[in-house]
């Protein structure tokens, strides 16, 4: 089980409070779970640990990871009418349910390319051409899953998002957000499309966000307000992130391939806009 999973179900479980990232054990007992370590283990892969997050996890919809398998990255060229043509790069990739109950998600896939200092951004798109392209260059045939950008962060067919009723306080019970769903033990293929990675480009990061509910299960007294926005809340999101470099000289750098480096699992902070605490009326509400 990955670390960010064990300690973000350690303190659900445990009642910890928010952990960092950690190095090695410097004591022989762990600092998360307090059990006795080897002089030389890593408390970041504390056996004791692992087996507390599996409990709590396996029957637990609120503390999960969705496996991510990463592919192929590769790039089509498309012309158009006029002979133009136009690169777009894509990504497979696996998701897989590996607990007992069934797991909701939304993915946002994202990826940035430097340019001497600058960097620039793009997002996972749904572009049919490339789409069915791929579709052929992984010799997929027709009716074989190829998940694409709008399968898994569009509402699932024949569902919509649903907005809470005015009466509705606390907006849990009328509120309804249409996600996809894994069931246990599913496997989902899928692709990310990118339009046109800087040629030039030295260095590659692909951001995967959602493989955890992170944000999802905090209650309003876990997001933090920011000073002079009352209306604001922060919080923090595990995000997976895939490094890619291109190594080789200037001349041709374009055809030059593109090396996966490793990956590393990061913190990234989000804002949202929040209506003000409903209170009764007397207490300080309308």
């Amino acid at each position: 089980m990955g670390t960010m999973v064990r300690r973000w179900a350690l303190a659900l479980g445990l009642g910890l409070a928010a952990l960092g990232l950690g190095g090695l054990a410097a004591a022989k007992e762990c600092t998360y779970c307090k059990q006795e370590l080897d002089d030389d283990a890593n408390e970041l892969e504390c056996p004791h640990c692992d087996e507390i997050a599996r409990k709590i996890t396996k029957g637990n919809p609120q503390a999960y990871l969705i496996w991510f398998s990463r592919g192929e990255l590769g790039r089509v060229q498309l012309k158009d009418d006029t002979g133009d043509v136009e690169v777009y790069w894509y990504l497979t990739y696996k998701l897989t349910n590996r607990d007992a109950v069934p797991h909701r998600y939304f993915l946002d896939i994202t990826a940035r390319s430097d340019r001497g200092k600058r960097w620039y951004r793009y997002h996972d798109e749904w572009i049919p051409e490339a789409y069915e392209e791929v579709r052929r260059i992984l010799g997929k045939r027709e009716g074989e899953q190829l998940l694409s950008q709008r399968d898994v962060s569009m509402p699932p067919p024949g569902e919509r998002n649903e907005l809470p009723r005015v009466d509705d306080q606390r907006t849990r019970e009328t509120a309804h957000i249409a996600l996809q769903t894994l069931q246990p033990g599913e496997t989902a293929e899928c692709v990310a499309l990118f339009h046109g990675f800087d040629p030039e480009m030295d260095r590659l990061i692909i951001r995967i966000a959602g493989l955890s509910p992170t944000t999802l299960s905090l209650d309003h007294a876990d997001y933090v307000t920011p000073d002079g926005k009352p209306h604001d809340r922060i919080a923090k999101e595990a995000v997976l992130e895939l490094h890619y470099r291109r190594p080789g000289d200037e001349f041709a750098h374009s055809t030059d391939p593109v090396v996966f480096e490793g990956q590393r699992w990061v913190d990234r902070a989000r804002t949202f806009k929040s209506d003000l605490k409903w209170r009764p009326r007397g207490l300080g509400g309308d």
